[in-house]
């Protein structure tokens, strides 16, 4: 094989190998910046979770679990709590934040969506409220409707192995010999 041609097979293959690694390099870089993006997110997002105050002391008193008895300042941190939840679900609709990011919350979620001084607030005050974001409240409805068999403990019972009932076949009685 001639020289000249030996060096243009060479350059070729050089400017080849160079342009994916290039491209290699910019989707690796997009990628890291994506999680970085994602981490930032989730961080500002708990962080704003966690500043909620009388929505964490309703939980650390335990009182989710009571019968909501129509007192405002109730009502106003667990309308902080669905606020805080709506706009997490509209980054995630947006793409702004990753569904997998949005996964990590969804059994505190639903725990807490489905004790009974939640649910009674949401549907005697703030239901309405996010009428404007229907895909918000229909997922909230279905968080509420598929989780029905949740304890007052927040345990769905889905570690719970119960035994199933299987039909023995009958037995033969023994026979007496007479003597």
């Amino acid at each position: 094989m001639p020289l000249p041609v030996l060096l243009q097979l060479v350059t070729t293959c050089a400017i080849v190998i160079g342009s994916l690694c290039a491209i290699l390099a910019y989707f690796r870089g997009l990628k890291s910046h994506q999680q970085t993006l994602n981490a930032q997110v989730f961080l500002n997002l708990t962080q704003r979770h966690s500043s909620l105050i009388d929505f964490r002391r309703l939980e650390a008193d335990l009182r989710l679990n009571d019968h909501w008895q129509g007192d405002l300042q109730t009502a106003a941190a667990i309308r902080e709590y669905f606020d805080l939840l709506a706009h997490e679900y509209a980054l995630v609709d947006l793409g702004i934040l990753d569904k997998r990011v949005w996964n990590i919350w969804q059994p505190d979620i639903k725990r807490i969506v489905n004790t009974q001084l939640v649910s009674e607030v949401w549907h005697s005050r703030t239901r309405h409220l996010h009428r404007a974001s229907p895909d918000f409240t229909r997922y909230i409805d279905t968080i509420l409707v598929n989780q029905r068999g949740v304890f007052a403990n927040g345990h769905t019972g889905g570690t719970v192995k119960i035994a199933q009932y299987a039909p023995q076949p009958p037995q033969p009685t023994p026979q007496i010999s007479p003597l």
